[in-house]
């Protein structure tokens, strides 16, 4: 995985090395996943809640789990292309949204695969982001300060397993509550679901078996019916 997210930032990468990445994605990839999701007791990654979508009021949003607060904690940061979507290319979702924080910035800016940015860049980033529907990932501990990955369904190498059952990342802490009562059955929330955890009849309803928290429903909701609540204990997060 971490040969994946290195080698196709590389600057001299081309199409055909774009190709071959492609055809390891959907042919090999499928095999090895099931494998590496056995290695750790836990997945190496994690989603973090749409900041706007939780309930800030009743719950208390710790710093791992809020993306500007990692970004506002960074010593330094940088941005490179999503290396999914670059090469899966199967959505029209922004590429150049993948933050590296402190060493991970370090290590991408040393290499010329990322360029460095401002916190307030990175918040800007942040904003593309989630009006473009995609999903805040990072690593899987309390620590979180090597990347916040900004993810869709369709091509990210994690998610796109999650149709074979193979979990290569943790849900958030939280998950939707919906106001049934005022719901008006749009469909803007199940249309923006990643996961295709939402469906809609007289009103939305939520397959918790398959929402990871991302927020991003709660986020979009028109009628605002629709709110993140903590559903796990702040040790959930690995130390």
């Amino acid at each position: 995985m971490q040969f994946h997210d290195a080698t196709i930032v590389w600057p001299d990468a081309g199409d055909e090395f774009f190709r071959l990445w492609r055809v390891y994605m959907e042919e090999e990839w499928p095999t090895l996943a099931p494998i590496l999701s056995q290695v750790s007791p836990r997945p190496f990654t994690r989603v973090i809640p749409v900041g706007k979508s939780v309930e800030t009021g009743r719950t208390q949003v710790l710093a791992p789990e809020s993306v500007k607060q990692i970004i506002a904690d960074a010593t330094r940061i940088a941005v490179t292309r999503c290396t999914c979507r670059l090469i899966m290319a199967k959505c029209d979702g922004p590429l150049e949204v993948c933050l590296q924080i402190n060493r991970g910035a370090d290590y991408t800016i040393e290499r010329g695969t990322g360029k460095e940015i401002s916190k307030s860049q990175a918040l800007e980033v942040i904003q593309t982001s989630e009006e473009a529907g995609l999903v805040h990932v990072t690593i899987n501990k309390a620590d979180a300060g090597h990347f916040i990955c900004n993810c869709c369904g369709c091509c990210c190498q994690s998610f796109s397993m999650l149709i074979n059952n193979v979990n290569l990342c943790d849900p958030s802490r939280y998950t939707p509550k919906i106001d049934t009562d005022n719901c008006t059955a749009c469909g803007t929330c199940e249309e923006r679901c990643q996961f295709n955890a939402i469906v809609v009849d007289r009103f939305a309803k939520v397959d918790l078996d398959k929402c990871l928290g991302c927020g991003q429903c709660a986020f979009i909701c028109p009628t605002e019916v629709i709110t993140m609540i903590a559903k796990r204990e702040p040790d959930f997060i690995p130390q």
